[in-house]
């Protein structure tokens, strides 16, 4: 499993800012977050990430893309950000990888350059 492999996932949720999100997709490497709620490009922020059956937990990333332009750069996804995770505690991470391994079989296609 690479990085950059999206899962579709549902039953996901990311928390930050006082605002809950549903996550649209998933990979190692970070989450699209579907909401109006858009922090700054580059911003680096704390989220806490919750799994359905598993306590949630934090992540340390930066904000790397914002899909909310018209015409929007992922017209598949509704409004939100992409989050580029940069740090996740070990148990997390292998608990992600776990339950990546049984998400949806349905990969989107990787990312554009700069996304």
């Amino acid at each position: 499993m690479k990085g950059t492999d999206r899962f579709v996932v549902n039953d996901v949720a990311c928390a930050f800012q006082g605002t809950t999100a549903p996550v649209a997709n998933l990979s190692v490497g970070g989450l699209f977050a579907a909401t109006q709620m858009l922090p700054p490009l580059g911003e680096m922020m704390e989220m806490d990430v919750a799994i359905k059956g598993r306590p949630p937990f934090r992540i340390m990333g930066t904000v790397a893309w914002i899909n909310d332009a018209n015409p929007k750069k992922a017209p598949d996804l509704p409004p939100g950000f992409g989050f580029r995770i940069l740090r996740i505690a070990l148990p997390d991470k292998v608990a992600l990888v776990d339950f990546l391994k049984r998400a949806s079989p349905a990969r989107l296609k990787r990312p554009a350059p700069g996304r």
